[in-house]
């Protein structure tokens, strides 16, 4: 215990002033009286008086000599040291990825790592605190902020973000903000190690925190189905991670029905391959290891089957200038003269026919208009449309139009009030249609036809109801239409998530893997969200510090402690007003 202004243990001196005032109280004098009796009733109401008003020439004088120790000691100032965090600056750093989600008994890394954040702030007194999640991409919570209750909100606010963590960023981005102040890097993660600190500045100490789990895992490292001849099959990989050998369940499943189980052993730290035969035809499958171990996050996997387009297949009368275009940028064409043998496999471009004898598939069609023709007589004007990106309509030259097929499909390139270029759905596929025919125009001969044809192709392998594959949290611009801007998200099972507004925003998948809905109108597409590689591996690493040199003399500086003074105080004007009440009484 320490004292911060000795000088007021002066005040001594009223206390004296009080003992030796009450040694000069009123004195009686002994006198000789003729009868006790009226001494004797006073005596008994004495005795039946409370014991406070007994007490209360006593009373008030302890009470006062209290009062003024109480409120000589809180001007003196005690205080002690306690021991604090060394550093002006605290930067802590917490990883939010998916191995953070083991267990480690009751309860996650990550909710260890949360706690013991929490008890560091309690640690924390006049210094400034910045608090950075260390996801794929470091974001900061707190930047220099001295308020307790809002490091603790924004302490308590982290979440696993599910994706790798980017350390290497997250350190950087740490040593950027250290502002030229003594700061200390607090580093709470489950498997950092000296080489993931390696070309950082050696003037900023760094303790590192790992949070380690008994590994114990198993992991479904890869899953997937494919069409064939026979219907859809499928193979995944699981690993066992631990080192004795383990019985689990495999079972493959469509959200709700079980279409594939089988009991697997699997030997210790190897991996077992399983073949999954004809599989019920579904938008998306689910496969899942059904065990007990601490890391649940990597046991389950999706894969979404959806048509790949890998061929082009040209039907009718197309003109040379497409099928060379379209080979130039790399596709496989196809001439068939029999609709009937177009595959599955690609997308179709037809020409000299009517757009009813086709069937369903996507499709480039080029609308001669054998009737009904006209000549452009007004500027071509391209609107703002993928398609049209990079392509310099101003140098295009085109003779003739015919009349469109649909006026309500979207206008891509227009003459007038004439559509030359449209795109829409027709009988539930993607549909571009050439209102001219590429024999009346110069088009094919400019460097922009082939990057026409390559949005074209692009944009017609997208209009399907796969999405494609994600990372955790992976931010992504999506052009599915102008009829398709705004997309409700949705969990597997149902549940609303969000929205997007792709005119506004990008897309950004959930955090959490899974398969998930993407809802626009009567549209459903789907996605599924993947656990990156990294992380379907258990490690451990031991805490440790380096560059504690830095800080070895602000150490011995602990936290100052001296708020007993205001303790003191609110104790003297208690008794304060108690010895007011019992003075008041005894009146």
């Amino acid at each position: 215990m320490h004292i911060s202004n000795p000088l007021f243990f002066l005040l001594i001196i009223f206390i004296a002033a009080v003992i030796l005032f009450y040694f000069f109280r009123k004195q009686y004098e002994t006198t000789t009286i003729s009868s006790n009796l009226l001494w004797e009733q006073v005596l008994n109401e004495w005795q039946a008086s409370p014991w406070l008003h007994k007490l209360q020439y006593n009373l008030l004088f302890w009470l006062q000599i209290l009062v003024l120790l109480l409120l000589m000691f809180s001007l003196v100032r005690p205080f002690w040291f306690q021991k604090g965090i060394p550093g002006d600056h605290l930067i802590l750093i917490v990883d939010t990825s998916a191995t953070m989600s083991a267990k480690d008994g009751e309860h996650t890394l990550f909710e260890k790592a949360k706690q013991e954040v929490m008890e560091t702030l309690k640690e924390v007194d006049n210094q400034e605190v910045t608090i950075i999640e260390a996801g794929q991409k470091p974001i900061i919570r707190a930047n220099h902020e001295t308020n307790h209750a809002v490091l603790k909100k924004q302490t308590a606010a982290l979440e696993l973000t599910y994706d790798h963590e980017n350390i290497d960023k997250a350190l950087k981005l740490a040593d950027s903000l250290s502002n030229g102040k003594e700061s200390v890097i607090h580093l709470f993660s489950d498997r950092v190690v000296k080489d993931d600190l390696s070309g950082l500045s050696e003037d900023i100490t760094i303790d590192v925190h790992n949070f380690s789990s008994q590994n114990d895992n198993l992991s479904l490292l890869s899953f997937g189905t494919a069409s064939r001849k026979g219907g859809i099959t499928g193979v995944a990989v699981v690993e066992n991670q631990t080192n004795k050998d383990k019985t689990l369940e495999f079972q493959v499943t469509n959200g709700k029905e079980v279409l594939f189980t089988k009991k697997l052993s699997v030997k210790a730290t190897s991996k077992k391959t399983v073949d999954i035969p004809v599989l019920k035809e579904n938008p998306y499958y689910t496969a899942s290891i059904n065990v007990n171990d601490n890391y649940s996050a990597d046991n389950k996997m999706t894969a979404i089957q959806s048509a790949i387009y890998e061929k082009v297949y040209a039907v009718g009368n197309v003109n040379p200038f497409l099928i060379n275009g379209l080979e130039t940028i790399g596709l496989d064409v196809i001439q068939l003269e029999d609709k009937e043998k177009v595959g599955k496999d690609g997308v179709v471009i037809a020409e000299g026919m009517e757009l009813e004898e086709l069937g369903s598939y996507p499709l480039l069609f080029v609308n001669e208009g054998r009737t009904g023709k006209q000549k452009l007589t007004e500027k071509l004007l391209g609107t703002d449309d993928p398609l049209m990106e990079y392509v310099q309509t101003e140098k295009i030259y085109i003779e003739t139009k015919s009349p469109p097929i649909n006026k309500q499909w979207t206008n891509v390139l227009v003459s007038g009030d004439s559509p030359l270029i449209q795109k829409g759905t027709y009988q539930g596929q993607p549909i571009i249609t050439l209102n001219f025919s590429v024999a009346d125009s110069d088009w094919p001969l400019q460097p922009g036809f082939p990057i026409f044809l390559y949005n074209s192709f692009q944009w017609l392998t997208q209009q399907t109801n796969f999405l494609g594959y994600y990372q955790p949290g992976e931010e992504k611009w999506l052009s599915l239409g102008k009829d398709t801007q705004k997309l409700a998200i949705f969990s597997e099972y149902g549940n609303g998530l969000y929205s997007v507004d792709l005119q506004k925003e990008g897309f950004k998948a959930p955090s959490k893997p899974g398969t998930y809905k993407a809802v626009s109108g009567d549209q459903v597409f789907y996605f599924s969200v993947l656990l990156d590689e990294r992380e379907k591996r258990i490690v451990s690493a031991p805490s440790f510090s380096i560059n504690t040199k830095s800080t070895d003399m602000k150490e011995v500086s602990d936290n100052k402690q001296d708020y007993l003074w205001y303790w003191l105080a609110c104790a003297a004007l208690l008794l304060l007003m108690f010895e007011w009440e019992v003075y008041r009484r005894g009146r």
